[in-house]
C-alpha cells in the first residue's frame, strides 16, 4: 500500500446486493454510492460489487457489466433466480472478488453474500466489515420472516471471522448485542448521511407545492393510509395537493390508483415514476412538507435528506426513525396505520407558516450531525485499524 498522507491508500470492495448505479434511488443505493464516491476522492481504490437488477419492479435496469463511475469500479453482476425477500445471490460473485483482491471487503445487508465472504476471507486474505441495516426491522415476505431464526443462529457463528460490525443506530447496536455478537465488535457510524453541501442547496421558486413522498412505492411505506389521510385533509381544507414518486411494486400500485379514485382523490395525487438522481434534490426543496407514512422502516434517508433542505417531515413511529429527526422540532412523529393522527400533523404543517419556517431552520441545523464527510472519516479510521491491527477478529472472544 502507498503512503496517503497520515493514512493509507486502501483496495476496497463493498458488496451491495441492489444496484447504487443507475438510478441510486433506495436508502441503501444512496449510502453505497455516496460513500464510495467520497472514499474515491481521498485516493483510495473502490469497487462496487452490485446487480443491475432493481428488485421493486423486478427488472433489469442497466447492462452487466464493468463500468467506472465517478472514480469507482462498478461490477454489475446477473442476479441468480433463487431470492429470499430482496435477496439474492450473484453469479461470478467469487471471481469479482478474487479479480479485485480487495484489503477490505464491506458487505451490505443480511444476505446471502455475507456468509459467502465470511467463508472465503480467510483464503482471498481481507478484512470483513459487516453493516446490516438491522434486518428485523423490515421483513416484508413471509420467507424472511420464516428463515430469520436460522439466519440468526448463522450469524452468530459467522460472526467470529466477521472483523467489524457497523451499527447506524443505538437500537440496531442493542440488537446485535441481544444475537449474541461481541460488544467490542461493533462500532456506531451514524448512517444516514448527506453530504455538507446539501444543506446550502438552493431552489428558485416562487411558490411551493403542499406534499411529497419520494420512496419505493410498496405497502410497507403505508401510502394507502396517507391517501386516506389525505382525503380527510381535503374535507377540511376543500382541496389538497400531494406528489407520490419512485419505483413501483406494479400491484400496490394499481392499488393505490383505486384507493385514490374511490375517495374522489385522482385530481389532488399525482402518482410518478422513478425521479432522475439530478431532479431529486430539487423537487424535495420544492415542496412544504415531505410525509413517509411508513408501516415499517429503519432509518429512511429520504427524511435526512429533506431535514438538510430545510423541508419539515412528518414520519411514523417505527423503526430508529425517532434517532434521525426531532419531533416537535424538525418535524412531526406519528402512529403508523393511524390515517386521523397524519390527516392531523399534516394540517397543522400546512396551515401554519411560520411552524413551518422553525421546524426548516432546526432541520437543517440537526441535519449537520449527520455529514457525509465526518462518517467517511470514521469508516476510513476504521478500516486502516483492521489493516494496521496484529491479531485476526477470530482471537477476539466476548
Amino acid at each position: 500500500m502507498e503512503s496517503f498522507g497520515s493514512r493509507k491508500v486502501l483496495k476496497v470492495a463493498i458488496v451491495c446486493s441492489y444496484y447504487p448505479w443507475p438510478p441510486s434511488f433506495g436508502g441503501v443505493e444512496t449510502m453505497v454510492r455516496n460513500v464510495s464516491t467520497e472514499l474515491a476522492k481521498r485516493g483510495h481504490e473502490l469497487h462496487v460489487i452490485t446487480t443491475p437488477f432493481d428488485v421493486t419492479m423486478m427488472r433489469q435496469v442497466s447492462d452487466y457489466g464493468v463500468e467506472e463511475r465517478d472514480g469507482v469500479t462498478v461490477h454489475k453482476l446477473e442476479p441468480r433466480k433463487l431470492r429470499v425477500g430482496y435477496a439474492r445471490l450473484l453469479k461470478g460473485f467469487k471471481d469479482a472478488i478474487h479479480e479485485i483482491r480487495p484489503e477490505i471487503v464491506h458487505s451490505h445487508n443480511l444476505h446471502p453474500h455475507l456468509f459467502q465472504l465470511a467463508k472465503w476471507k480467510d483464503k482471498l486474505k481481507y478484512k470483513l466489515v459487516a453493516e446490516l441495516h438491522h434486518p428485523a426491522v423490515e421483513l416484508d415476505f413471509f420467507i424472511q420472516k420464516l428463515s430469520m431464526p436460522l439466519t440468526t443462529i448463522m450469524l452468530m457463528n459467522f460472526s467470529k471471522v466477521i472483523d467489524t460490525f457497523i451499527a447506524h443506530t443505538t437500537l440496531e447496536k442493542e440488537w446485535l448485542s441481544n444475537k449474541g455478537i461481541y460488544e467490542g465488535k461493533v462500532l456506531i457510524v451514524r448512517f444516514p448521511a448527506i453530504p455538507s453541501t446539501l444543506i446550502s442547496y438552493r431552489v428558485d421558486s416562487k411558490s411551493l407545492d403542499e406534499i411529497i413522498y419520494l420512496g419505493r412505492i410498496v405497502c410497507r411505506k403505508g401510502l394507502h393510509v396517507l391517501i386516506r389521510a389525505l382525503y380527510k385533509v381535503k374535507k377540511t381544507f376543500g382541496e389538497i395537493r400531494a406528489t407520490i414518486a419512485g419505483p413501483s411494486d406494479p400491484q400496490y400500485l394499481s392499488r393505490l390508483m383505486k384507493l385514490a379514485k374511490q375517495l374522489g382523490l385522482e385530481s389532488n395525487v399525482v402518482i410518478r415514476g422513478l425521479v432522475p438522481e439530478e431532479e431529486k434534490y430539487k423537487i424535495i426543496k420544492s415542496h412544504k412538507i415531505l410525509v413517509l407514512p411508513s408501516l415499517k422502516e429503519y432509518t429512511p434517508s429520504v427524511l435526512l435528506e429533506a431535514q438538510a433542505l430545510g423541508v419539515p417531515v412528518i414520519a411514523t413511529k417505527v423503526g430508529a426513525v425517532s434517532e434521525i429527526m426531532v419531533d416537535g422540532e424538525t418535524g412531526l412523529l406519528v402512529e403508523p396505520a393511524n390515517e386521523h393522527e397524519l390527516a392531523k400533523a399534516i394540517e397543522i404543517l400546512i396551515k401554519d407558516d411560520e411552524l413551518r419556517r422553525q421546524f426548516s431552520i432546526k432541520a437543517m441545523e440537526f441535519a449537520k450531525n449527520f455529514t457525509l464527510e465526518e462518517a467517511v472519516n470514521r469508516l476510513g479510521d476504521l478500516y486502516c485499524g483492521l489493516i494496521n491491527r496484529k491479531i485476526n477478529s477470530s482471537e477476539i472472544r466476548p
